[in-house]
C-alpha cells in the first residue's frame, strides 16, 4: 500500500500549477550571478572529468565501447554549451569565488570557442567509435579527447593544468 504524502509534499505539489503559470521567472528573465556561473562550470568540469575517468575505467575493465555511447555523446553536448558558462565578470579575482579561468578566455574568445569546438568534435568522434563498437578506435580517440582537453587548459586555465 502506498504511503500517504506528507503535508509538505502536498503543499509542493499544489504549488506546481501556480508556479508553472507564471509564478516563476521565465528562462528569458533568469539571471545567474557571477558566482553561480563559476559554480556551475566548476561542477560541470568535475562531471566531465568523472565521465572521462569512467570511460577509461570501462575500457581497462574490458567493456565494449557500445556501452559508452551515452557518456561520449554527453561530453560533446557539454562542450558545445561550455563557452556560455564564461560570461564577462567571472574570471580570476572578479568575484569572491576562486576561479582558474584566465583572462585569455575573454581576450581570445574566438580561440576559446574553437578549443571548445575541438573538444566537442573529439567527443563526437568518440561517440561514433562507441556506436560502431570499435574498441581500438575508441581507445585511441579517448586519448585524443584528452589531448583536446589539455590543449584548452594549456591556454585558458590557471593552476596545475594550466600554462607551463
Amino acid at each position: 500500500m502506498p504511503r500517504p504524502l506528507s503535508a509538505a509534499a502536498v503543499a509542493a505539489l499544489a504549488a506546481i500549477p501556480a508556479l508553472s503559470l507564471g509564478g516563476l521567472a521565465s528562462a528569458r528573465d533568469a539571471r545567474l550571478s557571477a558566482e553561480q556561473f563559476i559554480a556551475a562550470r566548476q561542477a560541470s568540469y568535475d562531471m566531465s572529468a568523472m565521465t572521462n575517468g569512467s570511460m577509461r575505467d570501462a575500457m581497462k575493465a574490458g567493456r565494449e565501447p557500445k556501452t559508452q555511447v551515452y557518456p561520449a555523446t554527453v561530453l560533446g553536448k557539454w562542450a558545445r554549451v561550455l563557452p556560455s558558462l564564461f560570461p564577462a565578470g567571472t574570471g580570476q579575482g572578479e568575484t569572491k569565488l576562486a576561479s582558474q579561468a584566465l583572462p585569455t578566455i575573454w581576450s581570445d574568445r574566438a580561440g576559446f570557442e574553437q578549443a571548445a569546438a575541438n573538444y566537442a568534435a573529439a567527443a563526437d568522434k568518440l561517440a561514433e567509435f562507441a556506436k560502431a563498437n570499435d574498441t581500438e578506435g575508441f581507445k585511441t580517440q579517448l586519448v585524443e579527447l584528452g589531448h583536446a582537453c589539455d590543449a584548452c587548459h594549456a591556454r585558458f586555465k590557471a593552476g596545475d593544468q594550466g600554462p607551463k
